[in-house]
């Protein structure tokens, strides 16, 4: 595998979301990953969702580009086992409970000791101390604790939001942290401890709505970003839906305007500037839904096109893998060959020089044992042996 991070090391001891998601973005990057799992049942997540057979997506979308080995850290030979692992790598990614791994003596002050060159990153849910420390922490506690929730929804009529935004967000700030630690050490090569929680990772992406209430008093929702964005999203005659950003510049509402035939509001005193525009946003947004309520969507969107419009349709998953520019930037890609060969979400960012090419696909569990525990000197007896105790 290939990649800005060739050559660098990392060991997951995480389950479920954030620190799988945050140690495959090191992967795809060239790292390589050696994920440990519970011998027998694997991460829990592995029994998540519906899908059936040995892989389920839930658990593909996660770990892909992954080496997996088994390690009951319950027994002291699996200790000894994870300790001897962590003392060869780079990076050590958990998302366990604050102070689950230091009671069992694995935790970063003992990784530490044969290894001062440990980045070792620990994803908690509300933070490792204070007074939620303990609380047991999900996507969706993290959305509603940290205000997320609150602009993604109605809170008048709430409900979930689909994605795991919370888990994920978690993910690329632990990945983030994980970079800039491994540049740090690159200047005396000491290691040290990352810490980030799904409340500070959520509350960290409300960027503008938490500058909005620190500097104005202003509390958002749902609808304070549309509106100063002049976003807007209608239904077509057909049935379609689809999205209009209109932003700052005058050309696009005055483009807009004169797409839907209605060049009459560019005067308009309710909607002259894009302050107006702000301030009446429920009122022009009802009389747009009904013009856009009278053509199909296919010709809304060539008409809005001509007019230079950013708009677009609001496709579901199977319409966006369909899209010509979504086919052309190859985000679809495999992982695997022959009957491993899984189709996944690829890496978004491309390097001129260092190419990343991560081409393993998500793991069965304990695949990498025989090949990871030998590099550590461990012999087929010892194994063998470590196999009957359960302690792998």
């Amino acid at each position: 595998m290939s990649g800005p991070l060739s050559g660098i090391h990392v060991l997951e001891l995480a389950n479920f979301i954030s620190g799988p998601y945050a140690a495959m973005l090191l992967a795809d990057l060239g790292a390589e990953v050696t994920k440990v799992e519970l011998p027998g049942t694997g991460d829990p997540f592995r029994g998540w969702g519906e899908g059936r057979g040995a892989l389920r997506p839930q658990v593909a979308a996660y770990n892909r580009g992954k080496k997996s080995v088994t390690i009951n850290v319950q027994t002291e030979r699996g200790r000894e086992a994870y300790r001897r692992l962590a003392s060869k790598t780079d990076v050590v990614l958990e998302n366990f409970r604050p102070g689950t791994l230091d009671r069992l003596g694995i935790g970063y002050e003992a990784l530490r000791e044969t290894n001062p060159g440990l980045i070792y990153c620990a994803i908690t849910g509300m933070g490792s101390s204070g007074p939620y420390r303990n609380r047991p922490t999900y996507d969706a506690i993290a959305q509603a604790i940290s205000g997320l929730w609150s602009v993604l929804t109605d809170l008048g009529d709430p409900k979930p939001i689909g994605p795991p935004m919370s888990d994920q967000l978690t993910g690329l700030y632990a990945a983030y942290g994980v970079l800039a630690a491994l540049v740090a050490r690159n200047s005396d090569g000491s290691g040290q401890k990352i810490e980030v929680s799904m409340l500070s990772a959520s509350m960290a992406f409300l960027t503008e709505p938490i500058a909005n209430y620190l500097m104005t008093g202003e509390v958002s929702d749902q609808d304070s970003r549309p509106r100063r964005s002049q976003s807007y999203a209608f239904v077509a005659a057909d049935g379609l839906p689809l999205a209009i950003h209109l932003s700052s510049p005058p050309k696009f509402w005055e483009g807009l305007a004169e797409a839907v035939g209605q060049k009459e509001l560019i005067g308009d005193p309710r909607f002259k500037t894009k302050d107006d525009r702000v301030r009446n946003y429920d009122l022009l947004r009802q009389l747009l839904a009904e013009i856009f309520r009278t053509r199909p969507r296919a010709e809304w969107l060539a008409v809005l096109q001509e007019h230079d419009v950013p708009a677009a349709p609001i496709n579901n998953i199977a319409e966006t893998l369909a899209d010509p520019q979504v086919q052309h930037i190859g985000m679809a890609q495999t992982f695997g060959q022959a009957e491993r060969a899984t189709r996944l979400v690829g890496f978004p960012v491309d390097f001129a020089e260092t190419p990343c090419q991560p081409d393993l696909p998500p793991p069965e569990i304990g695949e990498h044992n025989e090949a990871v525990f030998s590099q550590l000197g461990y012999s087929d007896a010892e194994l063998a042996r470590m196999r009957r105790e359960g302690a792998i």
